[in-house]
């Protein structure tokens, strides 16, 4: 009981009778105050809320703010004090993104919208901008709490940014400049790129006040290796589907080199097309035109049939709203051109059977190293239909015997048809007459 009691006092609830709070902390005042410039500043950055709130221990880490430093973090009742562990920088503009995982009330309310403000130890804060996307190269998604980091030269200050949860981050304050800038995921929590271990991507960026800058990161895991050809298959008479062992860009910045040649006559097979993409996600030209070609004739078939049957029935017209849907689906979203390990070659005749050798050059990965391979593949002669197969075999065992069966097959026919009698003139029923013989048993009785 003691425990119960215990526990309960330790619940933080309101008082008897008054509204639950629902009311979330915010912000009432930064120190240095935003935009403003304190030279030789000393102190500690202090943050007091509107009430007292739970700020994780980590907190620090999660924010985004730039330079990109290490920042150590003291916590009160209701505010929160940071400096950078090797202290403040003079002239330099630095900004702040408060989130609002992670800080709320004592009664779990969080604060609605992330703060985000700057202040400067010397100089006018860059009135510059920096904005982008980063996305995975493999699933075509953006990627959230990515990190971007921007250098102006080995020893200069690293400025950075943070991206949201639909991929997008900003840079503001910004020394106008030109910058090497990373994106990158930031498994390690260093808050650095490690190209060794981490995926990232990378671009040079002029940051100006006068122009606003977009940049696109699409991030990609280390690879120090060229891509190798691993084996090839053939997945119909005129198909090989080429796999390699590592992500491919799609599309090349060049076409490929690919030769295969039958390895009893060392004849270089014609080849009329490659495209990037296992055989079952491509789709040549020439088979974009036999299916036009077939769709045309299905629909030219359809219109005569409607036109044949217009005479007894009238068509239906389609409604606008259906014919709406139509378009919207024609005109939809396009899928993201993702990267594949295959190759699907497309020759100019169909395979004999037999060994065939492929090679490959100039094939370049998502690191843009180039490489390639050879390999051998067999193509197996196409297997029989199963009734085909057993009609060969039956004629080829015994031709007097299928002539007999058809023989039999046919004086069957002709005995079934003798054995049919001849249908009745009239239906004589014993006791009816014979202008009742189809009226039901009770109306054909007279009634009393």
């Amino acid at each position: 009981m003691a425990v119960l009691i215990m526990l309960g006092c330790a619940r933080e609830m309101p008082p008897p009778g008054a509204r639950p709070d629902e009311v979330p902390p915010s912000i009432v005042r930064i120190r240095p105050a935003p935009d403003s410039t304190v030279v030789d500043f000393d102190g500690a950055l202090e943050i007091r809320f509107s009430e007292p709130v739970r700020i994780p221990n980590g907190l620090a880490r999660e924010m985004f703010v730039s330079p990109m430093e290490t920042y150590e973090a003291q916590t009160g009742f209701a505010d929160l004090r940071l400096r950078p562990e090797d202290g403040w920088r003079d002239s330099v503009a630095y900004c702040f993104t408060i989130p609002t995982d992670g800080i709320n009330d004592l009664l779990r309310n969080g604060m609605e919208e992330p703060v985000e403000f700057c202040f400067s130890t010397g100089g006018e804060i860059p009135d510059t901008s920096v904005e982008g996307e980063i996305i995975d190269a493999l699933t075509g998604q953006p990627l959230e709490e990515a990190r971007v980091i921007f250098w102006a030269g080995t020893d200069s200050i690293p400025y950075g940014a943070i991206s949201d949860s639909v991929g997008r981050f900003t840079a503001r304050g910004l020394p106008s400049g030109e910058y090497q800038a990373f994106g990158f995921v930031d498994r390690n929590r260093n808050m650095i790129p490690d190209r060794e271990l981490e995926s990232y991507d990378s671009a040079s960026v002029a940051a100006s006040p006068e122009t606003p800058t977009e940049l696109r990161f699409v991030v990609v895991a280390p690879d120090t290796t060229p891509p190798l050809l691993a084996r090839a298959l053939v997945v119909g008479n005129e198909t090989v589907q080429l796999e390699f062992d590592d992500y491919l860009l799609n599309p090349q910045p060049e076409a490929p080199g690919i030769a295969i040649r039958d390895s009893a006559t060392n004849e270089t097979l014609e080849i009329v097309g490659s495209l990037i993409g296992s055989a079952d996600e491509v789709t040549f030209p020439l088979d974009s035109a036999a299916l036009a070609d077939s769709v045309a004739a299905a629909d030219s078939a359809a219109v005569a049939d409607s036109a044949a049957v217009g005479d007894s029935a009238a068509v239906e017209a389609p409604s606008p709203d259906s014919a709406g849907a139509a378009v919207s689906d024609s005109t939809g979203e396009e899928d993201p051109v993702l990267p594949s390990r295959f190759i699907t070659v497309r020759l100019a005749a169909a395979l004999d059977s037999g060994t065939y050798r492929v090679s490959v050059t100039g094939v370049v990965n998502l690191r843009r190293l180039a490489g390639g391979g050879d390999t051998t593949f067999v193509a197996e002669p196409e297997p029989p239909s199963g009734d085909s197969a057993a009609a060969a075999d039956t004629a080829a065992a015994d031709p007097a015997a299928v002539a007999d069966s058809t023989a039999v097959e046919g004086d069957s026919v002709a005995v079934e048809q003798d054995s049919v009698p001849p249908a009745p003139e009239t239906l004589d029923l014993p006791g009816v007459p014979p202008d009742t013989a189809g009226a039901p048993p009770d109306t054909a009785r007279r009634r009393t």
